[in-house]
């Protein structure tokens, strides 16, 4: 028997037969973006209820735009379980009858994805708003909804015996290290999709700061200055020969934004040179390293 709680986005009074019928239909496809704030959304869920947790979890992110799952979240010994879609969430945990302890882990994560995602938690046991109280009667008649299939813990790690010869389920261990993170073994190899992330992550943060350089911003500001120019004697044409439709000051207007846009890039790169020229003076006026303070 296991108890489910389903959060979804909702809009101050809207029927909970109208939010459960949006998420039957297709949404927006997810893009990369999405997928990206969806993951550090989870990520934001994760460390929150580790904090509250004393027991090992495991968890899953999505890595490729294959499906709406972002990210799964599921301890060993509790079972509580957490999972992030693109427009929805679920925190579900085996029934433990009137007043298990896992009903305050339920509640405390839903609290806590409800606050990183903005939805608002839904009892299908009971067909409404969750208030954080259970309905034993429905719990008891409810089916287990986690098949073994999508169970983190459904395998164990790969175990050495005695003789120290590895055991018959080592090949099973190792890709169940592949697809999950376990916090159980922290002299494991690092998780590659985690390392993937974090090498994606310094390469963005690399190409942005290259694209805050002073020499890139007067770069762009150039281009700017161009197309502006361009299109301003465009207009300017027009005019003089009398045209003055919509898209002479289409024209004339685009200019402008293009002449204020290479304005902003110049200035910017003005202020970023004087930045970084401030930098090696600052740490001239501090003087040699005193040997006696160390």
């Amino acid at each position: 028997m296991t108890y489910e709680i389903l959060l979804y986005p909702r809009t101050p009074g809207q029927d909970w037969v109208e939010v459960l019928a949006a998420d039957e239909t297709d949404g927006p496809v997810l893009d990369q973006t999405g997928l990206n704030r969806g993951v550090a959304t989870f990520r934001r869920v994760e460390a929150r209820l580790r904090d509250q947790l004393a027991e090992p979890v495991r968890t899953w992110v999505a890595e490729e735009l294959d499906g709406d799952v972002l990210g799964q979240l599921q301890t060993r010994d509790s079972g509580l379980r957490v999972d992030l879609n693109d427009r929805s969430a679920s925190v579900s945990a085996p029934y433990g009858g009137p007043g298990a302890p896992v009903q305050d882990l339920v509640r405390q994560a839903v609290e806590i994805v409800a606050a990183e995602t903005g939805y608002e938690a839904y009892d299908p046991q009971r067909g409404d708003t969750f208030d954080g109280s259970f309905d034993d009667v429905a719990a008891q008649a409810s089916p287990v909804r986690t098949p073994d299939q999508d169970d983190l813990w459904a395998e164990e790690p790969a175990s050495h015996d005695p003789e120290g010869g590895e055991s018959a389920d080592a090949a099973s261990g190792a890709a169940l290290h592949d697809s999950v993170a376990d916090d159980e073994d922290h002299d494991a190899p690092l998780d590659p999709r985690a390392e993937r992330a974090r090498l994606i992550q310094e390469r963005r943060q690399e190409l942005l700061e290259q694209r805050s350089t002073p020499k890139a911003l007067r770069r762009r500001g150039w281009v700017y200055v161009v197309f502006g120019v361009l299109l301003t004697v465009i207009a300017v044409m027009r005019v003089s020969a009398g045209q003055t439709d919509f898209l002479t000051w289409l024209f004339l207007g685009f200019g402008a934004f293009e002449l204020v846009g290479a304005w902003l890039l110049f200035s910017q790169a003005t202020r970023a040179e004087a930045a970084q020229g401030q930098e090696p003076a600052d740490t001239a006026d501090e003087g040699p390293e005193d040997p006696l303070q160390r």
